[in-house]
This record gives structure tokens, C-alpha cells and sequence, in this order.
């Protein structure tokens, strides 16, 4: 039986629910772009700082992430480029498990110009993982690893870890966009990626475990962008 779409309008599709259930039924695309949950869910030390951190830490994550990044790959297209959020304690759990199913991956650096949480170094970049293939088409004009875009202001967030829609847009013009190209976000959010990918006149899918978010993403790709004439 063919899924229910939480909300389909003008080559937009949401669906509300677990994405290692709905990826094998969609069809592939030419494009990831997403933030999963990538909290290690193991403390990193008690009350007194002496919790002795392991590989074990990270090996609870990894489960769960083999079976996600390997529905990834057989829903993408041969051609197709993921590019995956990540942080310095799970890049090693998402490069293991990406490194033996795409054939190319690179390392980019978002560059936040007011990042200041954290203790001693502050945190002010983010990493992005990027996967692809030999078939994989780049941009005559792509060629920065480091981005520098301002993230989105913590009072106007939609979601706690919503991205702006500058660096989606960077991310996905990096690739040559035809008008069937079809975009891909199984951890959906706030609808960052779908909304970006409406601006831009093409095609996405959006996977959100959370119907609060679907509404959110739904009523965010109702809105429309009105345009002003210039009068003299």
C-alpha cells in the first residue's frame, strides 16, 4: 500500500514517522541533506569530572546508524551526494559506517561567526560529512571546503538544532540541480531543508520522527515569499 504523505504540495512531500520504516518505500534520489540526532547518549563524566570516557561511548550510536546510513545508499541514486551534520565526538561513528558504502567522502567545516558556547574553546564551527560516488556531479563554481554563514539566532528557532537555509542552499549548489533533481531529509526537523528546496524550485522528501515538527514544516512551506515591485 503506498504511504500516506503527511503534507504533498507542488513536488513537496512530508511523511510523519520513522525513517528506517518509510526510506525503502520512496523512490531514489539525486540528494541528502540532513541533521540526525547525534547526541551520544552515554555522560561523559559524573559530578566529580572522572568518568573515564571509552570507544564504548560511541559504539551505542552505531547500530543505529549502520542501519540508517545503509538505507541511505539504496535510496539514493548512484550518482546522488549525502552531506550528513555531525560533531567532533560522532564523526568517527558516521565516517566508519559511511566510509565503506560511498566511494568519495570529504570533510566540511560551517564556519560560525558568533559561535560562543561552550567551556575553553568555544564552539564555533560545525562539521559536515559529504559522501558520494565517481559518478557524482560537481558545480564548475564549488570549490570552498570552509563555509562561513551565520547560523539561525536561538530566539527564532523553530527547532532546537535548525540550520539556515544560506547553508542548505550552499550545500545543494554544489551539484549541477536539474529541474527532476529530488532532495532528501529523513531527519526533517523544522523543515529547513524542504523549504530551501522549494525556494529553489525543486523537488524534496522529508522524513520527521515528531508531528509537532511536521505541522511546523508544513505551515512553513504554505508560507509564500511575496514579491515587491520596485515604482519609480
Amino acid at each position: 500500500m503506498p504511504l500516506s504523505p503527511y503534507y504533498s504540495e507542488n513536488g513537496i512531500q512530508i511523511f510523519h514517522g520513522d525513517c528506517r520504516e518509510i526510506l525503502p518505500s520512496l523512490p531514489k534520489v539525486d540528494l541528502v541533506l540532513t541533521d540526525p540526532p547525534f547526541s551520544v547518549p552515554i555522560k561523559y563524566h559524573d559530578s566529580e569530572g572522572s568518568y573515564p570516557r571509552s570507544w564504548g561511548d560511541l559504539l551505542v550510536m552505531e547500530p543505529f546508524f549502520v542501519e540508517v546510513f545503509r538505507l541511505l545508499r539504496s535510496s539514493s541514486k548512484e550518482s546522488a551526494a549525502l552531506y550528513i551534520h555531525c560533531d567532533a565526538n560522532t564523526y568517527p561513528v558516521f565516517y566508519k559506517v559511511a566510509y565503506s558504502l560511498w566511494s568519495r567522502s570529504h570533510l566540511i567545516v560551517w564556519y560560525k561567526p558568533t559561535g560562543r558556547r561552550g567551556s575553553g574553546w568555544k564552539h564555533s564551527h560545525e562539521l559536515v560529512l559529504h559522501c558520494g560516488s565517481s559518478l557524482t556531479e560537481y558545480s564548475d563554481s564549488f570549490n570552498q571546503d570552509v563555509i562561513g554563514i551565520m547560523p539561525v539566532r536561538t530566539l527564532d528557532r523553530e527547532h532546537p538544532a535548525e540550520k539556515p537555509g544560506e547553508l542548505l542552499d550552499f550545500l545543494s549548489e554544489a551539484h549541477p540541480l536539474r529541474a527532476n533533481t529530488l532532495i532528501l531529509d529523513p531527519f526533517m526537523g523544522s523543515g529547513t531543508t524542504l523549504r530551501a528546496a522549494k525556494d529553489l524550485g525543486r523537488k524534496a522528501i522529508g522524513i520527521e520522527i515528531e508531528e509537532r515538527y511536521c505541522e511546523i514544516a508544513a505551515n512553513r512551506l504554505r508560507q509564500e515569499v511575496l514579491q515587491f515591485e520596485q515604482t519609480a
